[in-house]
């Protein structure tokens, strides 16, 4: 990626990311030759990566993370660094909602914390030798952070929800994490290695998932992470529903047939326009059904790589099911564009069943 990737964009951060560009090679060049080789072996003190951050102690405890590599437990922990940083911002601000006078790739208007949070988390991402690059949907280049030593790339939406922060809604931050890579076009989200979901609300969480593993939470008191539920398990069927994109009811017949359903079978309605809070309700309630599906008049805004995939591995572990809007598994979707969306509907398994049963019929 050149300077002139970022040269003309209005984005402070864009602009800091040209000027590193036209500095980067030599100095990169001067860094990495004096640290050496990384690989997922070569551990700290903490059972962490050498020259990465240090790891909190559940890392190495829980039965979920305990067993995974070096590298992997490197990267969480730089997630949850940026989610703690994260966290202050918001505590801090008072312009809530502002708008930041830009627009990401994909024509959406950004807000100040937009920007503020998505440069935090290249920052942090930047010194972590772990971490190979990184692309977020603020900034939806592939940008090479540490090319020679890192072992992870991470897709991420630094702040899902900035159309809810202005009434002081619970937002939240959506962290994909795959094996290294230059491009994840043409990749399959059975791919990605784990995702870490974070929670901004009364207190801050993080639903962090391992592929095979499991889903733990924890939550952040002060500095530090403390383990609140170590594996999260989903009821077969739980009558709470999150319906987003409700609107397209009036021209898709077959989304309006299932919101009939759950009205008529006294389901308890759980939604606030946010799809970490609807989601994540659903996983702390044990149960339930979330559903996002678009019709040619109200098209499908959930991202794939930033949003989609990194939920649909948290919900799998958790013991559910993700499907697309054709009803197959989610993960199992090739990455065509870095902006593709995908529709569907996820949450418990008897529960995704009822929906594909009368979606379909």
């Amino acid at each position: 990626m050149s300077a002139s990737t970022f040269s003309g964009s209005s984005c402070p951060f864009h602009k800091f990311l040209a000027v590193l560009g036209a500095l980067s090679g030599p100095l990169l060049t001067m860094a990495l030759s004096s640290r050496g080789p990384l690989s997922s072996n070569r551990k700290g003190a903490d059972g962490g990566v050498s020259g990465g951050p240090t790891l909190p102690s559940f890392l190495i405890d829980n039965e979920i993370t305990a067993e995974i590599p070096a590298d992997l437990k490197s990267t969480i922990t730089s997630i949850l660094e940026i989610a703690s940083k994260t966290r202050d911002v918001l505590q801090d601000t008072v312009e809530g909602g502002t708008k930041a006078c830009t627009e990401n790739a994909s024509g959406d208007t950004q807000l100040n914390l937009d920007l503020q949070t998505d440069s935090i988390a290249f920052t942090t991402f930047q010194l972590n030798p772990t971490i190979h690059s990184c692309i977020s949907e603020e900034t939806p280049v592939h940008t090479p952070l540490n090319p020679t030593t890192g072992t992870t790339t991470v897709s991420f939406d630094p702040l899902d929800g900035s159309s809810i922060i202005g009434p002081n809604f619970t937002v939240g931050g959506i962290y994909t994490i795959w094996p290294s890579t230059s491009s994840l076009l043409h990749t399959r989200g059975t791919s990605a290695l784990a995702s870490v979901i974070i929670m901004y609300g009364s207190r801050t969480t993080a639903f962090i998932s391992c592929v095979d593993r499991g889903c733990l939470e924890v939550t952040l008191t002060g500095t530090k992470w403390t383990v609140t539920t170590p594996k999260i398990t989903l009821e077969h069927t739980k009558k709470i529903f999150a319906p987003g994109n409700l609107r397209c009811v009036n021209t898709n017949p077959s989304y309006s047939n299932v919101v009939q359903h759950w009205i008529s079978q006294n389901y308890t309605l759980r939604y606030t326009g946010g799809m970490v809070p609807d989601i994540c309700h659903i996983i702390s309630k044990g149960g339930g059904v979330f559903s996002n599906v678009s019709s040619e008049r109200n098209k499908q805004k959930l991202r794939f790589i930033y949003e989609v995939t990194g939920m649909a591995i948290m919900v799998e572990e958790c013991g559910g099911v993700y499907l697309d809007e054709g009803l197959g598994r989610a993960l199992e979707r090739e990455v065509e564009d870095v902006d593709m969306r995908v529709g569907g509907v996820c949450g418990s398994k008897g529960e995704v069943d009822i929906f594909k049963k009368i979606f379909l019929a």
